[in-house]
Formats: structure tokens, C-alpha cells, sequence
């Protein structure tokens, strides 16, 4: 199996650190506002990858993925205000309050979403001792120094310091999300503790003063604690990759001279119709709201759909065609398990066969999501003649269901291998088959003024029927 490895920009074969163990960091949700469709791209795609690892690949995968609930600054800057404090003067309310309700937000939104949750969510509020801690080692070492309260790593000293973002030094632009401060000694220097201002509520004492960490050192604190100072994958959306991800590797340097992590994997960024999703744009999706609308079978049949790196468009057509497709394998499923009358056939098996082949070698291949996903269109569209036939039995369709039973334990979305119908459609799926019989029991009557007025009542429904020679109807929800 081979993963791209941001660090080398290159796939590399992957070997755990341990034998039959992944260790795995994920940079979680910063908690001042609601889950939105862009966490939705990334917290899939990294489930995902954990479930083929886990079920496909075997691997007992330990999964750390942290709160940020202080320390992460308005615009991602280095210095500022605190986005949770921002929120919380806008609202009235306590800081912890926003983080509080933020999180139920979030893991009601992630569980809606069928992503499983991480075996430790540690919250950067209840790591300040272990932060502090690591600060001071910075300083000890000679990779930091204090200024006025706040406490800022020397990038001057870090070794290879860009590596992750494929830049140096000299190319990278100090305006670039980090700020040039009075009390740096180089504007690439980042805050790893900050002084606090008079009227901050989020706040600690500490051997530099009141202040506050800083974002980036929260995550090296956490990933170390749990996983030990190098482990195997460091994951978060692409945009982190720079200041936040390179930083990440500069503290550990300064800590403990190692690297944090032996492959680095970033998820492509989300837009809306073509542009950054952004409450001001009037483009901003929460998860709840599209859950609503298309269901979480649908979601996240739209996200696999592209590759895990790959940026995405949220579109109308975009999730139509997701949409679409997703009906196709609906619809393939129900006329499985509607016509097997005769003995086990064994074209149908080799199809699953080379399936199955075709989904491993997809998904060994960086977790090649659309890959797998046109093996599976390939395997429907080379299956539906012989469904039509009904030559094949029992045996053929418990084979089908054991592997797409297999196929969704990672991808979560065929609401329909239980009968289901994924989002608003539920109910219309359910009236169509029912409508079908019911016109069906017309036709063998021969009463066919009552079968053309069922006929009709699934077209005001955009159901397109299909009547087979065979005598079978299929349909297709539009």
C-alpha cells in the first residue's frame, strides 16, 4: 500500500512504526462555531482512510484527534484575538460556553455523518501544564525565547525549516498569515505562548506572565503525549500544511530533536459553486442543514467520490450526479434481490471477483476513492444483463451483499443493502415499489385504464419506470 507523503511530495510504500499498529493524528475542530460542510470533506475522508486500514488492512489504529478550544487566532494569524473569545463577547455569553455547546455540535454532526470517533479527543485546555512544559524545553534548548510575556520559537535555528511546504526561508513572504511582530527578533518567529490582554477570560499563569498557548504548540503537546514523539501519520485539511503543519515539525525539532511524524497527508480544500465557502460569501453550509437536504449517504457518497487530496466543488449539479449515481446502485440492489430464480452463476462471480481485485488495488493506491467507486459502477453495468435473465441464485446475491456489506464499512453510505433510501427520497423509494405492485397486479389482471393511472402516479412522482421483456419492471428515481 502506497500513501503520498506531503513532506517527500512523492507515494510511499507505507510501513507502521509497530508491526500491525497505525498511529494516527488528526488536527480537530477549532470549537467557536458550528460544523460546516468543509469539516465535512475532511473528517470523512479521514474516516475513510481509518476504516480501510482498520477493516481492509487489518491495523489496530490508535486515532488521536484534538479540540482547540483557546489559543487559535482570528485569521489563523499569529498574533490577535482569540476566535472563541470573539464569539463569546458577540453572543454575551462565557468563553467555555461556546466551547461547550460547540463540541455537542460537533460530535452530533460528526456521528450524523457515520464518522466513528477517535479513541482520544483530547482538549487543548487540558494540556496547559504539559504545554508549558514543552515551552520551556524550547527555551532550554536554545529554539525560543521570551519577549514581554509572550514566547516565541527562533526559526533561524530550525533545521530545514519549510521542508513540509516545499519553500524556504528567503521564498516564503512574512505577510503571508504571519504577522510581523515588534518583539521578534525575525517575523518568521511564531508565538508559542502569548501574554494575555487585561480583558481576556482564557488565561493562565505562567513562568512568562498571564497569558495563553499558542495554536501550534497545542498540537505537538497532545500528538506526543498520546502517540510518542514520532508516529506514523499526521493528517488535517491542506490549508494547515502552512504555518500551522511546518511549525508543528519546527517544535518537536526544538523538543526533542525528531520529526513528529513518518507520513504527513493533507485532504483537499472544499468550495462552494466555485468559491471559498464564507458566511460573508452567503455560501456557508452547516452540516445539519445539508444532512437535511441530501442525507448522510448522499454526503458522503459526494465526498469519496473525488480523491481525498483533491480540492472539491459543492455544486447543485455536483451532488445531483452524486445523487444520481448513488440511485443507480439503489435501484441495482433492489433488482438483485427481486429476480434470482434459477442456480448459482458463475459470470456473476467472477464479476464480484474482479471487483474486488479492483477495489483493494484503488484503494492501496493512496486511498484512491474514485477508482474504487468506477470498479463498482463497472461491476453494476456488467451485472444488469444478467439480472434480467434471472439466471443466478441465493448463493450469488449473499456473495454481492457479504462484499458490499465489506465496501461500506468504510465508505458508510448504502443506506439501501437494509432497504433504505438515503435523505428526502426514504419515503419515495418505498411509495414507488409499492406503486410498482400494485400496477403490476393491474397488468397481470389486464386492467389497464387503473395500470396507466398508477403509471401516471409515478411520473408526478419523477419516477421513471422500465418495463422489461421478461415481464419485470425496474425504475429509476429522478
Amino acid at each position: 500500500m502506497k500513501i503520498y507523503n506531503t513532506l517527500t511530495g512523492q507515494k510511499q510504500e507505507f510501513t507502521p512504526i509497530t508491526k500491525g499498529v497505525v498511529k494516527m493524528y488528526v488536527c480537530g475542530v477549532t470549537v467557536y462555531g458550528p460544523l460546516h460542510l468543509g469539516h465535512a470533506r475532511t473528517y470523512v475522508a479521514y474516516d475513510v482512510i481509518k476504516e480501510y486500514l482498520r477493516l481492509f488492512k487489518e491495523y489496530r489504529v490508535l486515532h488521536v484527534q484534538n479540540i482547540t478550544d483557546v489559543g487559535s487566532v482570528v485569521g489563523d494569524a499569529d498574533q490577535g484575538e482569540d476566535k472563541i473569545e470573539k464569539r463569546a463577547v458577540e453572543l454575551g455569553v462565557h468563553p467555555m460556553e461556546v466551547v461547550d455547546t460547540n463540541i455537542e455540535g460537533m460530535w452530533s454532526g460528526l456521528d450524523a455523518l457515520r464518522c466513528s470517533r477517535p479513541n482520544i479527543s483530547p482538549r487543548a485546555t487540558g494540556h496547559i501544564v504539559e504545554i508549558m512544559e514543552a515551552v520551556q524545553k524550547m527555551i532550554d534548548n536554545g529554539y525560543a525565547y521570551e519577549a514581554d510575556g509572550d514566547v516565541y520559537c527562533d526559526v533561524s535555528k530550525i533545521k530545514n525549516y519549510g521542508e513540509l511546504s516545499h519553500n524556504t526561508i528567503e521564498a516564503l513572504s512574512a505577510g503571508a498569515r504571519v504577522e510581523v511582530g515588534k518583539k521578534k527578533k525575525s517575523p518568521f518567529d511564531f508565538s508559542v505562548w502569548k501574554k494575555a490582554s487585561a480583558g481576556s477570560v482564557l488565561k493562565w499563569n505562567s513562568p512568562w506572565g498571564v497569558g495563553y498557548p499558542g495554536w501550534h504548540i497545542e498540537c505537538t503537546v497532545m500528538s506526543q503525549k498520546y502517540l510518542g514523539n514520532t508516529f506514523d501519520i499526521h493528517g488535517g485539511a491542506k490549508e494547515l500544511s502552512f504555518p500551522h503543519h511546518e511549525n508543528e515539525i519546527a517544535q518537536s525539532y526544538a523538543i526533542c530533536n525528531c520529526k513528529p511524524a513518518n507520513y504527513w497527508v493533507h485532504t483537499g480544500l472544499l468550495n462552494v459553486e466555485g468559491q471559498k465557502m464564507a458566511k460573508s460569501a452567503g455560501n456557508f453550509i452547516k452540516v445539519e442543514d445539508a444532512l437535511k437536504v441530501y442525507g448522510a449517504g448522499v454526503l458522503r457518497w459526494f465526498f469519496v467520490g473525488s480523491h481525498y487530496a483533491s480540492p472539491i466543488n459543492f455544486t447543485a449539479e455536483a451532488i445531483a450526479a452524486a445523487k444520481a449515481g448513488y440511485e443507480r446502485l439503489s435501484n441495482f440492489w433492489y433488482n438483485l434481490n427481486t429476480n434470482a430464480s434459477n442456480g448459482y452463476n458463475k459470470t456473476l462471480s467472477g464479476h464480484l471477483l474482479t471487483l474486488s481485485q479492483r477495489f483493494y488495488e484503488a484503494m492501496d493506491d493512496d486511498f484512491n476513492t474514485p477508482n474504487a467507486i468506477a470498479a463498482i459502477y463497472d461491476f453494476v453495468r456488467e451485472c444488469n444483463p444478467i439480472l434480467t435473465t434471472k439466471c443466478y441464485s441465493l448463493d450469488n446475491i449473499a456473495e454481492i451483499k457479504a462484499f458490499f456489506d465489506k465496501i461500506n464499512s468504510v465508505f458508510k453510505a448504502f443506506d439501501f443493502l437494509n432497504g433504505n433510501h438515503a435523505g428526502e427520497d426514504d419515503g419515495r423509494e418505498m411509495r414507488a415499489r409499492e406503486l410498482i405492485e400494485e400496477r403490476n397486479k393491474f397488468r397481470s389482471a389486464k386492467d389497464f385504464n387503473n395500470a396507466d393511472k398508477v403509471k401516471q402516479q409515478l411520473m408526478d412522482m419523477n419516477v421513471e419506470i422500465f418495463d422489461n421483456k421478461d415481464g419485470t419492471t425496474t425504475f429509476r428515481l429522478k
